[in-house]
């Protein structure tokens, strides 16, 4: 096991967590303050962007170090390495809501220094999100507007298109390209699909691709024999769920870190409650991706709701609202639910939410009266 460290640092001893300030570039570039307590909707979206660092950023890293030039201090270099005159790529595959796209974006933000732009390529970095009706053209197009360019020929064809989108790529310094949501690509056709993928690889400077997907990509791209030579570009990087026993720690650790984030505290309802951590872990069936979703979506909840402290009510209202669909057993609402966990609680814990900023004092605001919550037994 490696440990996930900053560009200025090599490889360390096994760990299972991080820490942060290893994370952060060595420039000073990515620097992400928390929003004044008053500023609710700034505040929102910051808590929003608390990331959790698990083993699967070090899986990453590791990866990377196959397809990114490093210099003599281990440092990576927004540059692709060639393997007789051929680059490398990158497929990060999990069912939805699971942090695909997070864990990308907040690795290579760490790597180079700076927050990964959305909408417009820079930093040798391109980012692009497909559409549900994504097509190849399109796709180049929207790659061509992301470089500045938004004007085009009335009848250009998709090869046209390729030609312009690698261009500007180009002329905009891009190395690295990340592709979201692609298998959105899959139902204009596997073939189509699969050349489109396989076009970034065969420019001649070459371009590192980070192709996000669910598992179906997954499917498509390793399990199809007709997929030989993409599957050889592209390194298989599955998000596998994280350990149990880790993600309880975890999400004990930052709900105690989050609600401080914002100054709230914790309510004695969960307190009181030895297995909570396993409550929201059981809820989301083992995905850390949504045990994340549910913590801050609960903490500003309260915080939005004049709160003090978060309580059991505030997480097993905002699951009722967001996450039935997904199981529809509220874990909230149950009464015994230690029962049901098979040993008992670890308080031991160390991981690691990034981006700390200071200590503000919380604003002091009157919480509205809720309505009991219905517990099932």
């Amino acid at each position: 096991m490696t440990k996930y460290m900053n560009n200025n640092h090599h490889s360390a001893a096994a760990a299972d967590y991080v820490d942060a300030d290893l994370c952060k570039a060595s420039n000073g570039g990515f620097i992400d303050p928390r929003p004044p307590l008053g500023d609710l909707p700034a505040l929102s979206d910051w808590l929003h962007q608390r990331y959790i660092v698990t083993e699967r950023d070090n899986q990453f890293h590791e990866m990377l170090k196959l397809i990114l030039q490093r210099d003599s201090d281990g440092r990576f270099l927004p540059a692709v390495k060639k393997y007789q005159g051929e680059t490398m790529g990158v497929c990060v595959t999990a069912p939805a809501r699971e942090g695909k796209t997070f864990l990308v974006t907040q690795a290579l933000s760490r790597i180079f220094g700076k927050k990964i732009d959305v909408k417009l390529a820079g930093n040798s970095i391109l980012y692009c999100r497909l559409k549900t009706s994504a097509t190849p053209k399109g796709v180049y197009m929207d790659i061509c507007r992301s470089t500045g360019l938004d004007v085009f020929p009335s009848r250009m064809t998709q090869p046209e298109a390729l030609v312009m989108a690698t261009h500007r790529l180009k002329l905009a310094g891009v190395k690295i390209i990340i592709i979201d949501e692609v298998h959105n690509l899959l139902g204009g056709g596997k073939e189509a699909a699969s050349l489109f993928l396989k076009g970034f690889f065969h420019d001649d400077d070459g371009f590192c691709l980070i192709a996000i997907g669910t598992t179906r990509l997954r499917k498509f791209i390793y399990d199809d024999p007709n997929n030989d030579e993409l599957s050889g570009r592209l390194l298989d990087f599955p998000l596998l769920n994280v350990p149990e026993t880790s993600s309880i720690i975890m999400i004990r650790d930052a709900l105690e870190r989050l609600t401080g984030y914002v100054g709230l505290k914790i309510g004695s309802s969960i307190k009181s409650d030895a297995y909570f951590a396993n409550r929201i872990h059981d809820g989301c069936r083992g995905s850390f991706g949504r045990c994340m979703r549910l913590l801050t979506s609960s903490i500003i909840y309260a915080l939005e709701d004049g709160a003090k402290a978060v309580e059991m009510d505030d997480f097993a209202t905002v699951f009722d609202l967001q996450f039935l669909h997904f199981n529809s057993e509220n874990p909230f609402t149950i009464r015994n639910f230690g029962a049901r966990v098979s040993s008992a609680p670890n308080n031991i814990g160390d991981s690691d939410v990034l981006f700390d900023d200071g200590n503000v004092e919380p604003v002091k605001k009157k919480r509205r009266r809720k309505p009991p919550v219905t517990v099932q037994t």
